[in-house]
């Protein structure tokens, strides 16, 4: 599955819409299927959220893809250079007053997927990230 979606919050539904419907269709179970969700949701709203300012109207793509046991996302954005491997790990244990800003959603993402690769090319960024299956769901 491949979908474009304007780079705006507002098109936050539209992306959680594509990502129930691929994983329905590929018989994603439901545990799997909420974590794709919501790293995708986490990593879509960082775009947004920092990668522009420029004021002009961008496009996030988002391909899904089910193959050996696995799905792979691939994300693609027109905004600044940003690699999330490069970004340090969040102080979860800190105190909140103590805590650095920033960095949780990230932290969240590397919880819930269980590969995360960055590229950065001449139109913008690109993410790849991998969610393993299940057991039973690698032989559908």
């Amino acid at each position: 599955m491949e979908a474009r979606f304007p780079g705006t919050l507002e098109s936050l539904p539209l992306l959680h819409d594509a990502v129930a419907r691929f994983c329905g269709g590929q018989a994603v179970r439901p545990d799997a299927a909420f974590k794709i969700d919501l790293a995708l949701e986490e990593v879509f709203s960082n775009i947004v959220r920092h990668g522009y300012g420029d004021g002009r109207p961008h496009e996030i793509t988002v391909r899904l893809e089910r193959r050996r046991g696995r799905v792979r996302i691939q994300v693609d954005d027109d905004g600044r250079p940003f690699d999330p491997l490069l970004a340090p790990e969040a102080d979860v244990a800190a105190p909140l007053d103590e805590r650095r800003p920033g960095g949780l959603g990230i932290h969240l993402v590397r919880r819930l997927l269980d590969q995360i690769r960055y590229q950065r090319r001449p139109d913008g960024n690109r993410l790849i990230l991998v969610k393993r299956l299940g057991a039973e769901e690698r032989s559908t």
